[in-house]
């Protein structure tokens, strides 16, 4: 398995194609902004990290899953890595990786929300 920080530094210049990517980085950045919003509205111990620079959208050369490379989300002291699978056609498909066990967590339910299993993650509890 590859380390997170490799998937991170990756350049962020896949071989794009119009309209498909459009679609895709679009997606993934409106998860993203929904993310944020709702980590307003959770407690626990986790830091939302950005370089305030322009959001780099890259792509995992292995699956080809999209992740801003630079912004991360740390849970209790570790990164984890958030990835929209490619051509997904959920409205929220974003998935909280892992490291450790690269367990997959979805984000979001159908509406928007945490999933039960987000909330308890970012919380430390069990779902």
């Amino acid at each position: 398995m590859r380390k997170f920080i490799d998937m991170i530094t990756e350049s962020s210049s896949y071989m794009r194609e119009i309209p498909r990517d459009l679609f895709n980085e679009g997606d993934l950045l409106t998860n993203m902004g929904k993310l944020v919003i709702n980590l307003e509205r959770v407690s626990g111990d986790f830091q939302l990290d950005w370089d305030r620079g322009p959001f780099v959208v890259a792509q995992d050369q292995g699956d080809g899953s999209t992740y801003v490379a630079n912004m991360s989300l740390t849970v209790r002291g570790t990164k984890v890595l958030l990835l929209r699978p490619i051509n997904s056609r959920e409205k929220w498909p974003l998935l909280l990786i892992e490291e450790e066990d690269w367990n997959e967590i979805e984000v979001f339910d159908r509406s928007g929300n945490f999933t039960p299993e987000m909330v308890a993650y970012l919380e430390g509890s069990d779902a």
